[in-house]
């Protein structure tokens, strides 16, 4: 009996998936990818209001925002893996 189990133990271990990055650790770049974003642009940097991780918006200036968003790229069927990386899109001021 206790053999049967170790054994079914043993191929449900080896069949199970993990996720390549806690969501921690894609906070964590998402907001890396935003703080440089701000980084770069003068006006933004003198400007900030928030940055809004859940939204993927820089808040800055007079309601003025920057947004980005993922672009995605084909993956292999079951592709277990991180999020493609996040992009600035657009911004409905001028960022300069």
């Amino acid at each position: 009996m206790n053999r049967y189990l170790f054994l079914v133990l043993f191929v449900l271990i080896l069949n199970e998936s993990f996720a390549a990055l806690p969501p921690k650790f894609q906070n964590m770049k998402d907001l890396d990818v935003m703080i440089n974003f701000v980084k770069k642009h003068d006006r933004v940097l003198s400007t900030l209001r928030n940055i809004d991780l859940e939204k993927k918006v820089v808040y800055f200036g007079d309601q003025c925002k920057a947004q980005f968003k993922r672009i995605s790229s084909p993956k292999p069927e079951g592709w277990v893996g991180p999020a493609d990386p996040l992009k600035f899109d657009r911004a409905n001021c001028s960022i300069e």
